[in-house]
């Protein structure tokens, strides 16, 4: 499947246990929502290709979850695993149901401007802080951070893939 078709929604961890299973680190909100999406696809940490997920059990363990993955069925396989990205189709996801939402894989990679019509770069992606989202523009292997909030960003537009901030880049 071609890398622009998938969304990532996690990510494999360290071995769980002794019978293949790992744990499971989800990038979904809220983070229960992993489970909910099917089918999964696999990117191994040095692959390209998404290739197809067996059957997956997965469930919350602790603050997070484990997966057994079918035809994982020991500790040495599940290592081998490590770093392997998790990602749905994106048809998979959820239509956006008010004109204020957005997923995160919609911004990355939109052009950012200030309201002034100055170019900051774009939208390399994005950083969860718990107070705001932050997006990470970069222009020239320089980086710029810009809160994801309504008195900073004031347009977005995920259809001509722009962004207007009312930032100084001075800042």
């Amino acid at each position: 499947m071609p890398a622009d078709d998938v969304v990532v929604v996690g990510k494999i961890g360290a071995p769980y246990g002794v019978r293949g299973w790992v744990h499971l680190h989800s990038f979904t909100s809220p983070e229960k929502n992993i489970l909910d999406y099917s089918p999964w696809l696999l990117q191994r940490a040095n692959g390209v290709d998404w290739q197809p997920a067996p059957d997956v059990q997965c469930r919350k363990h602790k603050q997070g979850f484990v997966a057994g993955i079918d035809g994982v069925v020991d500790r040495d396989a599940a290592a081998e695993l490590r770093g392997t990205l998790v990602g749905v189709p994106a048809d998979a996801l959820p239509p956006i149901v008010q004109e204020s939402e957005f997923y995160w894989h919609d911004l990355a990679g939109c052009r950012v401007d200030t309201v002034d019509g100055q170019y900051l770069g774009r939208v390399d992606h994005l950083i969860e802080t718990g107070a705001n989202d932050v997006l990470v523009i970069v222009l020239e292997a320089q980086q710029m951070l810009i809160p994801f909030a309504r008195e900073f960003v004031t347009e977005v537009d995920v259809v001509d893939r722009t962004i207007t901030v009312d930032w100084d880049p001075r800042w």
